[in-house]
């Protein structure tokens, strides 16, 4: 290598001016390549569509150039000053065959490294291709999530929606139902309010009835309260339910029923079937009967007549009506 660079220093001394030109264009190719590896730098760090802009001493002398189109003219210019120096100093040197072989490795070389830069340039161009393909898998599955949470968030709504739906026509029914019951019960106070009143009736029983006279008391069992000096409704209503059913060998049920049925048949317009149905809905005295509520009483008196008369106990023309029971608690509070 001394050898081939002293033949180049002798050749340049005999002609100056081509050894100004070989020096110069050796800078230039230097130059050149440092340029190229910049260019390199850029499209590798920024990306090939990232924008270069040239500046000397912080002032602006060109640009901005695309760093891809920066990278290929580097490239052109370097081949082309490297090709210029090195037909120089071919020119300028003996036919000596280490020099022509030191300028093929340095073609080589030069191959080497374009190709090098051919490589990372695709490399570059396929890795930004896989992050493209990356990225747009990713969105893909960003929108089918985001379709996911729409379509979800709208059966939710339907379902809401139908639900909403249900309960408005249950609160619609349950207004009807409740409008309906409202204008019957007013119906029905109306009624109550516009009865006349009623001139007074005698009642069934008084307190001298005989035991016997009372249809709701069994001829033995009547006979058994006489024999025990019980001969009257005021002597049944003043003994004691216990003692009695001790001594007749009844049931204390028994005797307590026939006591309410007495009691309450002393209060006018109350008939032998109303009794019964009184004491089977609860009602076991006047005073009991005069604290009810005429509606409230009605429903229970109704429900028990109509299943007496479906048992054929009770005719259908002998079921009470609002106005009887109104009169019965009327009655009773007299």
């Amino acid at each position: 290598m001394s050898t081939a660079f002293g033949e180049l220093v002798k050749a340049m001394s005999k002609n100056p001016r081509k050894g100004t030109a070989t020096w110069l264009f050796s800078v230039f190719t230097l130059l050149a390549v440092v340029n190229l590896i910049n260019a390199v730098i850029q499209v590798n760090f920024n990306g090939a569509d990232s924008p270069i802009v040239f500046r000397v001493f912080g002032l602006w002398v060109g640009g901005p150039v695309n760093a891809e189109v920066y990278l290929l003219e580097s490239l052109i210019v370097a081949l082309f000053l490297f090709g210029v120096t090195s037909y120089t100093v071919y020119r300028g040197l003996p036919a000596d065959p280490q020099v022509l072989q030191r300028i093929g490795k340095v073609e080589e070389n030069l191959a080497t490294n374009s190709n090098m830069i051919e490589n990372t340039q695709i490399g570059f161009f396929r890795k930004l291709e896989e992050n493209q393909n990356a990225n747009d898998e990713l969105f893909k599955r960003i929108n089918m999530g985001f379709d996911s949470m729409k379509k979800e968030a709208s059966d939710n709504l339907t379902q809401q929606k139908a639900a909403l739906e249900k309960m408005g026509e249950e609160n619609k029914r349950y207004t009807e139902v409740m409008n309906r019951q409202a204008k019957e019960l007013t119906r029905l106070k109306k009624q109550i309010e516009s009865l006349a009143m009623e001139p007074v009736q005698r009642p069934k029983l008084t307190s001298h009835t005989k035991l016997e006279q009372v249809k709701s008391i069994p001829p033995k069992l009547a006979t058994k309260l006489n024999q025990m000096q019980t001969t009257n409704v005021s002597d049944l209503l003043a003994a004691d339910a216990v003692i009695l059913a001790q001594r007749a060998s009844e049931m204390v049920e028994t005797i307590a029923n026939v006591q309410a049925k007495a009691q309450l048949l002393m209060v006018p317009g109350i008939s032998e079937e109303n009794a019964e149905m009184l004491v089977k809905h609860g009602i076991m005295s006047r005073k009991e009967l005069a604290n009810q509520d005429t509606v409230q009483l009605y429903r229970g008196i109704v429900g028990i007549a109509k299943s007496y008369v479906d048992q054929g106990k009770l005719p259908a023309n002998k079921v009470p009506a609002v106005e009887d029971v109104s009169s019965w608690i009327k009655q009773a509070q007299l």
